[in-house]
């Protein structure tokens, strides 16, 4: 029964906020999120957001803190920017960042449950120092925490 399952049409929701969301509904109690694209108004660049909801869809809550990221975008920068060039500084031992806004271009973020605490978020960056890699700042709160590069 489970194959027919693959031919299901996903579940998809026009937000009054977000716009057009898709559902992915996973096993584990709480994982279940929404994928949507749009407007990230600090950098001026369509980006990729994942939203932890229920199928009902982002809350109030959630569309507040996505505000609160853009209004804070800058200060968030220079709180992590230290965190990224330390960690380049791993394999390019004299990194240091010029230009983060042309250097680093926001791709992708998350925005996690509101009610649970604390609050573990993330931004994602492509960056022209190594196009095979995403650097991907993990949050606590409002304070950034570590600095993950994947490729």
């Amino acid at each position: 029964m489970r194959l027919f399952n693959i031919f299901k049409k996903p579940v998809a929701i026009q937000d009054d906020f977000f716009e057009n969301l898709r559902f992915r509904k996973m096993k584990a109690e709480g994982k279940s999120y929404f994928v949507g694209k749009g407007l990230f108004k600090p950098t001026g660049k369509e980006i990729e957001y994942f939203i932890t909801a229920n199928e009902d869809g982002p809350d109030q809550k959630q569309k507040e803190f996505y505000n609160w990221i853009q209004e804070n975008y800058s200060d968030l920068v220079i709180k992590f920017k230290p965190l990224i060039e330390d960690e380049f500084r791993n394999w390019k031992e004299d990194f240091t960042i010029k230009n983060f806004d042309s250097e680093f271009q926001l791709v992708a973020l998350s925005i996690p449950n509101q009610d649970k605490k604390p609050l573990i978020w993330d931004l994602s960056f492509d960056t022209e120092h190594d196009e095979n890699h995403q650097v991907t700042v993990e949050f606590s709160g409002h304070e950034p925490q570590a600095v993950l590069i994947d490729g």
